[in-house]
C-alpha cells in the first residue's frame, strides 16, 4: 500500500496533537497533584540527577530552557522554597541553582505521580504491543533526525548539546 499526501499529513498532524494534548494533561495532573508544573519536574529532577546542584547556565542545558526561561522558572520555585540560588564564588553573574530539602520531597512526590499518569493514559488506550511500536517509530523517527542520542542524555539527566543545535531561544517556555 502507496502512501497518500493525506496519510503523511493525518501522521503528523495526530502526532503534534497527540503529543501537546498529552503534555498539557499531565501538565494539569502534576499541578493539581503535587502544585508543581511539568517544566518544573523536569528541573526538579534533572537537579537531583546531578546531585542537587548545578550551575543555572548547564540548568538550562539540561531543560532546554533560554537564560531568561530559567531566571523565570528558578525565580517561581525559589519563591516556593524548592531551589535556592547559590552563588559559588565572587562572581556575582556566576550562580547555581540548589535543590532544597522541600524541592526534594515535591519530587518524591511528583515521580510517582507522573509516572502512575503515563502509565495509566497509554495503558488504557493502547496494547503492550502499541506502546512498543510506538516508541520503536518515535525511535526512529528522532534516530532519523539525529536526536535519539540528546534524548537518552536528557533521561539518564546528562548534559547534552543538542540545546546548541536547536537555534531556537525559548525552548522550554523561556
Amino acid at each position: 500500500m502507496e502512501l497518500t499526501k493525506h496519510d503523511w499529513m493525518l501522521a503528523w498532524v495526530s502526532l503534534v496533537h497527540a503529543s501537546t494534548y498529552m503534555i498539557s494533561e499531565l501538565d494539569r495532573h502534576l499541578r493539581d497533584e503535587v502544585g508543581i508544573s511539568l517544566p518544573e519536574h523536569d528541573l526538579l529532577s534533572q537537579l537531583d540527577k546531578v546531585g542537587g546542584e548545578v550551575m543555572l547556565s548547564e540548568l538550562a542545558r539540561r531543560v532546554y530552557l533560554s537564560k531568561a526561561g530559567m531566571t523565570k522558572m528558578v525565580d517561581r520555585l525559589e519563591r516556593a522554597g524548592q531551589v535556592e540560588r547559590v552563588r559559588p564564588g565572587p562572581d556575582r553573574r556566576v550562580t547555581s541553582a540548589k535543590l532544597t530539602t522541600a524541592g526534594r520531597a515535591t519530587l518524591d512526590r511528583s515521580r510517582p505521580t507522573l509516572m502512575t499518569w503515563v502509565e495509566a493514559n497509554l495503558r488504557d488506550h493502547l496494547s503492550d504491543a502499541q506502546v512498543i511500536s510506538l516508541q520503536d517509530s518515535l525511535q526512529a523517527l528522532l534516530e532519523g533526525h539525529g536526536r535519539w542520542e540528546g534524548q537518552m542524555r536528557h533521561l539518564l539527566g546528562e548534559p547534552h548539546e543538542d540545546f546548541d543545535r536547536l537555534g531556537v531561544e525559548d525552548i522550554g517556555g523561556g
